[in-house]
């Protein structure tokens, strides 16, 4: 008796491997990514895209002294061009005793001006204030090194009631 096409398992595997690569072609890939965030009860750190096609920047926030201090790598000339500072004290009204948390996220900002806004940004919590206060940065994709730029404070929300 002569099989028919349909009953080959070879032509089944053939079938199903066309199928999936005409799916994988045709529908659009999602990007992975891994921007990071870690910190203990001295500092924290995080990573922070900045634009599309160019290194991560990397922030340190000094819980001791509140201090956030970024630097944004350039891969044309394999060093840190631009650099970042903020006080955060004044922006939470804390001196003694404050909590910070950190994390990053992507964002879209309008540019205002010559040097476009980077594509993430940094929240940053503080506990006794009830505070989460959300700061941008400009980047800029040159390899020239940049006098520190002040981050920018973009949006602030109460979580709780202040705990002082």
């Amino acid at each position: 008796m002569k099989e028919k096409m349909t009953e080959k398992k070879t032509f089944w595997l053939a079938a199903g491997t066309l199928l999936g690569m005409a799916i994988a072609y045709y529908c659009p890939q999602e990007p992975a990514y891994a921007d990071t965030a870690m910190g203990n009860e001295k500092f924290s750190m995080c990573t922070v895209p900045t634009l599309a096609g160019q290194s991560e920047a990397v922030f340190i926030l000094d819980n001791l002294t509140g201090r956030l201090l970024g630097a944004g790598h350039n891969a044309q000339s394999n060093t840190f061009t631009q650099t970042y500072a903020r006080n955060l004290t004044a922006d939470f009204r804390v001196t003694d005793n404050a909590q910070y948390v950190m994390v990053s996220a992507r964002a879209q900002f309008q540019s205002s001006g010559t040097v476009p806004p980077a594509n993430g940004c940094i929240y940053i919590g503080e506990l006794n204030s009830g505070i989460v206060n959300m700061y941008g940065f400009q980047y800029s994709a040159g390899s020239r090194k940049v006098p520190t730029r002040e981050l920018a404070l973009i949006a602030s929300f109460p979580w709780r009631n202040s705990v002082n």
